[in-house]
């Protein structure tokens, strides 16, 4: 779906809050078959999708070693892959995802995940969002 990503699940939420990029790390694991920045992830550990606090908490981090807010190309895929492995069964499958948390800036991704034959055939990720730059340039126009 997308964009490639390593994907990693991590053990606990406090091994997620602890993750820290390193450049000798990325340079022996990426690229890896095109995916050029790690989205870890945490699984709740009580509740259901739909309860508070229940979200599946993760983290991206870039090439550059920074750590990335929101990232809905990376959601997407996680999205599909957590659908695949979880629920045999075709449908639609609701994931929430916090992340930007541990960097202080939370954002929360809702990623609807459409499945026939048993794989994902359709991801849709939305959440709310706040400008945080505007801008614009001009072009001339060709002579």
């Amino acid at each position: 779906m997308g964009l490639p990503f390593l994907i990693v699940e991590l053990a606990s939420r406090d091994a997620l809050r602890r993750a820290v990029p390193s450049r000798s790390g990325y340079d022996k694991a990426l690229p890896l078959d095109g995916a050029r920045a790690v989205y870890s992830y945490v699984r709740p550990l009580a509740g259901s999708p739909s309860e508070p606090g229940s979200e599946i908490q993760a983290r991206n981090f870039s090439p550059r070693l920074t750590e990335d807010p929101a990232t809905g190309s990376a959601t997407a895929a996680a999205a599909a892959m957590l659908a695949e492995a979880s629920d045999p069964l075709d449908g639609a499958l609701i994931f929430r995802f916090a992340q930007g948390v541990d960097m202080g800036r939370p954002s929360l991704l809702v990623a609807r995940v459409l499945k026939r034959a048993g794989a994902a055939s359709a991801v849709h990720v939305g959440g709310r969002c706040i400008n945080v730059m505007r801008g614009s340039f001009y072009l001339p126009e060709a002579t």
